[in-house]
C-alpha cells in the first residue's frame, strides 16, 4: 500500500515521464520521443498508466488475500476485495490533491479489476492444490 501511496503522490509530469520510460524499455518509443507531445505517444503513456493501475492492484489483491489467508481470517476472499477498492477509492481521493493529477471513477474501477483477479488467482491456486500455505 505504501508503494501505491508512493505512486499516487507523484505529480503528472513525473508519472508521464515514468510511462515515457517504460515505452523507451519496450522499445516502443525513441528516448527522445518522451517529451513529444505526440497523440500516438500520449496515448500509449495512458495504456502504461492504466496497466499500472491494474497490475500493482493485482498484487495488492493476492497480497491481502494471502496475508488474511496465514491469518486465518473469516471470509478471506471477500474482505481482500473490500479491503483493496477502499483503498482504491481513498487513492484515488489522495490523487485529487496532487498537483496535475486527478481523481477518476474508471481508475477505481481499473484497480477493483486487479484486486479481482489477484483475488481469484489465490482462489484458483489454493483450490487446486497448486498453492499451499503453511498456517501453523
Amino acid at each position: 500500500m505504501a508503494l501505491i501511496f508512493f505512486f499516487s503522490n507523484q505529480p503528472a509530469n513525473v508519472s508521464e515521464k515514468q510511462s515515457g520510460s517504460i515505452l523507451v524499455l519496450l522499445n516502443l518509443i525513441d528516448e527522445n520521443e518522451i517529451t513529444n507531445d505526440n497523440e500516438r505517444i500520449k496515448n500509449l503513456q495512458h495504456i502504461i498508466r492504466k496497466l499500472a493501475h491494474f497490475s500493482i492492484y493485482f498484487i495488492l489483491g493476492v497480497l491481502l488475500t494471502l496475508s488474511l489467508k496465514t491469518l486465518n481470517i473469516d471470509k478471506v476472499y471477500i474482505k481482500a476485495f473490500i479491503i483493496g477498492v477502499i483503498y482504491a477509492f481513498s487513492d484515488e481521493f489522495h490523487q485529487y490533491f496532487i498537483p496535475g493529477r486527478g481523481s477518476q471513477l474508471k481508475d477505481v474501477f481499473i484497480d477493483s479489476l486487479g484486486i479481482t483477479f489477484g483475488v481469484l488467482i489465490i482462489f484458483i491456486l489454493l483450490k487446486k492444490d497448486l498453492l499451499k500455505l503453511n498456517l501453523t
